[in-house]
Protein backbone atom coordinates (compact mmCIF):
# COMPACT_ATOMS: atom_id res chain seq x y z
CA UNK A 1 0.00 0.00 0.00
CA UNK A 2 1.28 3.08 -0.53
CA UNK A 3 1.58 6.04 1.72
CA UNK A 4 -0.32 9.64 1.58
CA UNK A 5 0.96 11.93 -1.12
CA UNK A 6 2.42 13.86 1.49
CA UNK A 7 4.61 11.41 1.95
CA UNK A 8 5.46 10.05 -1.06
CA UNK A 9 8.99 10.53 -2.93
CA UNK A 10 9.04 10.94 -6.23
CA UNK A 11 11.69 8.47 -7.86
CA UNK A 12 11.23 6.23 -4.65
CA UNK A 13 7.40 5.85 -5.00
CA UNK A 14 6.85 6.41 -8.53
CA UNK A 15 5.26 9.67 -10.05
CA UNK A 16 3.33 11.40 -8.33
CA UNK A 17 -0.40 12.03 -9.82
CA UNK A 18 -1.21 15.98 -10.13
CA UNK A 19 -4.39 16.81 -8.79
CA UNK A 20 -6.86 17.88 -10.92
CA UNK A 21 -8.48 21.39 -9.73
CA UNK A 22 -10.76 21.84 -12.14
CA UNK A 23 -11.35 20.59 -15.64
CA UNK A 24 -10.53 22.68 -18.87
CA UNK A 25 -13.96 23.36 -19.44
CA UNK A 26 -14.36 24.76 -16.09
CA UNK A 27 -11.90 27.30 -16.29
CA UNK A 28 -13.04 28.28 -19.46
CA UNK A 29 -16.14 29.23 -17.79
CA UNK A 30 -14.68 31.17 -14.81
CA UNK A 31 -13.23 33.53 -17.47
CA UNK A 32 -16.08 33.81 -19.59
CA UNK A 33 -17.69 34.50 -16.56
CA UNK A 34 -14.97 37.18 -15.29
CA UNK A 35 -15.01 38.76 -18.85
CA UNK A 36 -19.14 39.21 -18.92
CA UNK A 37 -18.63 40.61 -15.48
CA UNK A 38 -16.11 42.86 -15.86
CA UNK A 39 -18.06 44.26 -19.78
CA UNK A 40 -21.06 44.67 -17.44
CA UNK A 41 -19.21 46.57 -14.57
CA UNK A 42 -16.83 49.00 -17.16
CA UNK A 43 -19.17 48.64 -20.12
CA UNK A 44 -17.34 50.12 -23.43
CA UNK A 45 -19.79 52.65 -24.64
CA UNK A 46 -20.29 54.17 -21.32
CA UNK A 47 -16.50 54.30 -20.49
CA UNK A 48 -16.08 55.97 -23.89
CA UNK A 49 -18.64 58.59 -22.88
CA UNK A 50 -17.09 59.63 -19.46
CA UNK A 51 -13.75 59.88 -21.61
CA UNK A 52 -15.34 62.24 -23.88
CA UNK A 53 -15.62 64.58 -20.83
CA UNK A 54 -12.05 64.53 -20.19
CA UNK A 55 -9.81 66.96 -22.52
CA UNK A 56 -6.79 65.61 -21.51
CA UNK A 57 -6.33 61.40 -21.09
CA UNK A 58 -3.44 59.63 -18.67
CA UNK A 59 -0.97 57.18 -20.65
CA UNK A 60 -2.87 54.41 -19.10
CA UNK A 61 -6.18 55.73 -20.75
CA UNK A 62 -5.26 56.09 -24.11
CA UNK A 63 -3.50 52.93 -24.11
CA UNK A 64 -6.58 51.39 -23.23
CA UNK A 65 -8.59 53.32 -25.97
CA UNK A 66 -6.11 52.99 -28.73
CA UNK A 67 -6.30 49.05 -27.56
CA UNK A 68 -10.46 49.52 -28.29
CA UNK A 69 -9.66 50.79 -31.13
CA UNK A 70 -6.83 48.47 -32.35
CA UNK A 71 -9.39 45.82 -31.83
CA UNK A 72 -12.13 47.28 -33.52
CA UNK A 73 -11.18 49.89 -36.36
CA UNK A 74 -14.83 50.70 -36.87
CA UNK A 75 -15.54 51.99 -33.31
CA UNK A 76 -15.67 55.47 -34.51
CA UNK A 77 -16.12 57.07 -30.93
CA UNK A 78 -13.08 55.29 -29.67
CA UNK A 79 -11.21 56.59 -33.26
CA UNK A 80 -12.96 60.71 -32.77
CA UNK A 81 -11.42 60.42 -29.17
CA UNK A 82 -7.99 59.06 -30.06
CA UNK A 83 -7.91 62.03 -32.93
CA UNK A 84 -9.25 64.64 -30.36
CA UNK A 85 -6.44 63.59 -28.01
CA UNK A 86 -3.36 63.95 -30.17
CA UNK A 87 -4.71 66.11 -32.94
CA UNK A 88 -1.69 68.29 -31.83
CA UNK A 89 0.73 65.25 -32.82
CA UNK A 90 -0.75 64.23 -36.05
CA UNK A 91 -0.25 65.10 -39.31
CA UNK A 92 -3.31 65.02 -41.75
CA UNK A 93 -2.80 61.90 -43.56
CA UNK A 94 -2.86 60.24 -40.04
CA UNK A 95 -6.06 62.24 -38.53
CA UNK A 96 -7.88 61.54 -42.00
CA UNK A 97 -7.06 58.19 -41.62
CA UNK A 98 -8.98 58.49 -38.42
CA UNK A 99 -11.83 60.59 -38.82
CA UNK A 100 -12.53 61.20 -42.68
CA UNK A 101 -15.21 58.29 -43.32
CA UNK A 102 -16.82 59.69 -40.09
CA UNK A 103 -17.62 63.54 -41.84
CA UNK A 104 -19.93 61.02 -44.13
CA UNK A 105 -20.78 57.37 -42.10
CA UNK A 106 -20.74 58.41 -38.45
CA UNK A 107 -23.93 60.02 -36.80
CA UNK A 108 -24.79 63.84 -36.74
CA UNK A 109 -22.63 64.64 -33.80
CA UNK A 110 -19.98 61.74 -34.81
CA UNK A 111 -19.70 63.91 -38.50
CA UNK A 112 -19.79 66.97 -36.57
CA UNK A 113 -16.80 66.37 -34.40
CA UNK A 114 -14.86 64.90 -37.49
CA UNK A 115 -15.61 67.78 -39.49
CA UNK A 116 -14.40 70.21 -36.42
CA UNK A 117 -11.01 68.41 -36.17
CA UNK A 118 -10.24 68.33 -39.94
CA UNK A 119 -11.25 71.88 -40.15
CA UNK A 120 -8.98 73.19 -37.21
CA UNK A 121 -6.63 71.07 -38.98
CA UNK A 122 -6.69 71.99 -42.52
CA UNK A 123 -6.61 75.93 -41.54
CA UNK A 124 -3.49 75.19 -39.17
CA UNK A 125 -1.62 73.71 -42.37
CA UNK A 126 -2.78 76.20 -44.77
CA UNK A 127 -1.32 79.05 -42.74
CA UNK A 128 2.20 77.32 -43.23
CA UNK A 129 4.46 77.59 -45.96
CA UNK A 130 3.62 75.50 -48.14
CA UNK A 131 4.10 75.16 -51.58
CA UNK A 132 1.19 76.29 -54.51
CA UNK A 133 0.09 72.51 -55.13
CA UNK A 134 -0.12 71.65 -51.53
CA UNK A 135 -2.15 74.26 -50.80
CA UNK A 136 -4.16 74.06 -54.05
CA UNK A 137 -5.04 70.03 -52.73
CA UNK A 138 -5.66 70.88 -49.57
CA UNK A 139 -8.10 73.74 -50.02
CA UNK A 140 -10.42 71.21 -52.44
CA UNK A 141 -10.36 68.71 -49.53
CA UNK A 142 -11.38 71.77 -47.10
CA UNK A 143 -13.88 72.94 -49.98
CA UNK A 144 -15.39 69.36 -50.29
CA UNK A 145 -15.52 68.77 -45.98
CA UNK A 146 -17.71 72.44 -46.69
CA UNK A 147 -20.05 71.46 -49.67
CA UNK A 148 -20.94 67.73 -48.17
CA UNK A 149 -21.46 70.02 -44.19
CA UNK A 150 -23.99 72.34 -45.66
CA UNK A 151 -26.71 70.34 -45.83
CA UNK A 152 -26.42 69.06 -42.06
CA UNK A 153 -27.15 70.50 -38.85
CA UNK A 154 -24.63 71.92 -37.31
CA UNK A 155 -23.63 73.40 -33.89
CA UNK A 156 -23.50 77.08 -34.16
CA UNK A 157 -19.78 77.46 -33.44
CA UNK A 158 -19.15 75.00 -36.15
CA UNK A 159 -21.45 77.01 -38.89
CA UNK A 160 -19.76 80.03 -38.72
CA UNK A 161 -16.29 78.86 -38.81
CA UNK A 162 -17.43 76.85 -42.11
CA UNK A 163 -18.94 80.38 -43.26
CA UNK A 164 -15.89 82.57 -41.82
CA UNK A 165 -13.23 79.92 -43.97
CA UNK A 166 -15.86 79.80 -47.01
CA UNK A 167 -15.29 83.83 -47.55
CA UNK A 168 -11.66 83.47 -46.64
CA UNK A 169 -11.64 81.27 -49.74
CA UNK A 170 -13.43 83.47 -51.71
CA UNK A 171 -16.35 80.88 -51.77
CA UNK A 172 -19.30 83.47 -51.32
CA UNK A 173 -22.16 81.86 -51.82
CA UNK A 174 -20.82 78.62 -49.49
CA UNK A 175 -19.96 81.21 -46.65
CA UNK A 176 -23.47 83.07 -47.31
CA UNK A 177 -25.10 78.76 -47.21
CA UNK A 178 -23.78 78.33 -43.74
CA UNK A 179 -24.33 82.23 -42.59
CA UNK A 180 -28.37 81.01 -43.31
CA UNK A 181 -28.33 78.47 -40.92
CA UNK A 182 -27.54 81.35 -38.43
CA UNK A 183 -29.99 83.50 -39.74
CA UNK A 184 -27.57 85.70 -40.51
CA UNK A 185 -27.71 88.09 -43.58
CA UNK A 186 -24.40 90.02 -44.51
CA UNK A 187 -24.24 93.39 -45.25
CA UNK A 188 -23.68 95.59 -48.19
CA UNK A 189 -20.43 96.93 -46.23
CA UNK A 190 -19.31 93.72 -45.77
CA UNK A 191 -19.63 92.35 -48.73
CA UNK A 192 -17.87 94.80 -50.43
CA UNK A 193 -14.94 94.87 -47.98
CA UNK A 194 -14.66 91.28 -48.91
CA UNK A 195 -14.34 91.94 -52.49
CA UNK A 196 -11.86 94.89 -51.86
CA UNK A 197 -9.68 91.80 -49.92
CA UNK A 198 -10.17 89.44 -52.80
CA UNK A 199 -9.07 92.46 -55.72
CA UNK A 200 -6.32 93.37 -53.00
CA UNK A 201 -5.35 90.01 -53.61
CA UNK A 202 -5.51 89.71 -57.12
CA UNK A 203 -8.53 87.71 -57.07
CA UNK A 204 -10.65 89.64 -59.90
CA UNK A 205 -13.71 87.03 -60.71
CA UNK A 206 -14.37 86.56 -56.68
CA UNK A 207 -14.28 90.04 -56.16
CA UNK A 208 -17.19 90.86 -59.00
CA UNK A 209 -19.05 88.21 -57.29
CA UNK A 210 -19.03 89.93 -53.84
CA UNK A 211 -20.17 93.07 -55.30
CA UNK A 212 -22.77 91.89 -57.20
CA UNK A 213 -24.02 89.93 -54.42
CA UNK A 214 -23.44 93.61 -52.29
CA UNK A 215 -25.44 94.92 -54.92
CA UNK A 216 -28.60 92.78 -54.16
CA UNK A 217 -28.60 93.83 -50.70
CA UNK A 218 -28.47 97.32 -51.50
CA UNK A 219 -31.07 99.69 -50.76
CA UNK A 220 -30.94 102.67 -53.08
CA UNK A 221 -30.69 102.61 -57.04
CA UNK A 222 -27.38 104.69 -56.54
CA UNK A 223 -25.90 102.02 -54.62
CA UNK A 224 -27.00 99.17 -56.91
CA UNK A 225 -25.48 101.11 -59.69
CA UNK A 226 -22.32 101.27 -58.14
CA UNK A 227 -22.04 97.85 -56.87
CA UNK A 228 -22.98 96.80 -60.48
CA UNK A 229 -20.54 98.92 -62.01
CA UNK A 230 -17.78 98.23 -60.17
CA UNK A 231 -18.38 94.47 -60.48
CA UNK A 232 -18.61 94.54 -64.43
CA UNK A 233 -15.42 96.93 -64.56
CA UNK A 234 -13.26 94.52 -62.31
CA UNK A 235 -13.91 91.82 -64.70
CA UNK A 236 -13.33 94.30 -67.29
CA UNK A 237 -9.95 95.32 -65.59
CA UNK A 238 -8.66 91.18 -65.86
CA UNK A 239 -9.80 91.16 -69.58
CA UNK A 240 -12.43 89.03 -68.73
CA UNK A 241 -14.48 90.67 -71.53
CA UNK A 242 -16.40 87.90 -72.16
CA UNK A 243 -17.73 87.18 -68.43
CA UNK A 244 -17.90 90.39 -67.61
CA UNK A 245 -20.84 91.09 -70.76
CA UNK A 246 -22.19 87.61 -69.09
CA UNK A 247 -22.62 89.03 -65.64
CA UNK A 248 -24.13 92.18 -67.01
CA UNK A 249 -27.05 90.61 -68.98
CA UNK A 250 -27.58 88.20 -66.29
CA UNK A 251 -27.21 90.75 -63.51
CA UNK A 252 -28.63 93.93 -64.87
CA UNK A 253 -31.85 93.15 -63.39
CA UNK A 254 -34.03 96.20 -62.07
CA UNK A 255 -31.27 98.41 -64.02
CA UNK A 256 -32.42 97.58 -67.05
CA UNK A 257 -34.36 101.14 -68.13
CA UNK A 258 -31.39 103.24 -65.82
CA UNK A 259 -30.34 105.80 -68.51
CA UNK A 260 -26.70 105.67 -66.55
CA UNK A 261 -26.72 102.04 -66.52
CA UNK A 262 -27.33 101.69 -69.90
CA UNK A 263 -24.84 104.04 -71.29
CA UNK A 264 -21.73 102.55 -69.37
CA UNK A 265 -22.79 98.97 -70.58
CA UNK A 266 -22.75 100.50 -74.20
CA UNK A 267 -19.51 101.76 -73.82
CA UNK A 268 -18.14 98.58 -72.06
CA UNK A 269 -19.31 96.83 -74.45
CA UNK A 270 -17.18 98.20 -77.27
CA UNK A 271 -13.86 97.97 -74.90
CA UNK A 272 -14.82 94.30 -74.55
CA UNK A 273 -15.31 94.29 -78.23
CA UNK A 274 -18.65 93.15 -78.38
CA UNK A 275 -20.38 95.69 -80.85
CA UNK A 276 -23.77 93.88 -81.18
CA UNK A 277 -24.54 94.63 -77.51
CA UNK A 278 -23.15 97.87 -77.46
CA UNK A 279 -25.27 98.54 -80.14
CA UNK A 280 -28.44 97.16 -78.03
CA UNK A 281 -27.51 98.82 -74.74
CA UNK A 282 -27.74 102.07 -77.22
CA UNK A 283 -30.48 101.05 -78.84
CA UNK A 284 -32.52 100.50 -75.43
CA UNK A 285 -30.94 103.95 -73.65
CA UNK A 286 -32.57 105.74 -76.72
CA UNK A 287 -36.11 103.92 -76.96
CA UNK A 288 -36.33 103.32 -72.81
Amino acid sequence: MLPDRSKRYAGVDGQIARLELAANWQLLMVALLVVALLTAIFPRNALIEQLYQQQTLDDLTLSYVQNIYRSNPKNADAALLLARTQQLDLDIPRLESLVLDLTISGDVRQRNEARAMLLSAYRDQLGKPIDKAAASQLTARLVSLMQAAKVDELPESLARAFGDEAFTLNRPQLGIDFYRKLHIEQSVGVLEGYGNKALGNGQHAAAATYYFMARELAESVEESRRLFQRGVSTLMAASLFKQAMEEARSRLGDLADDPQTLRFLSRTAMSAGDPVAAADYARRLVFR
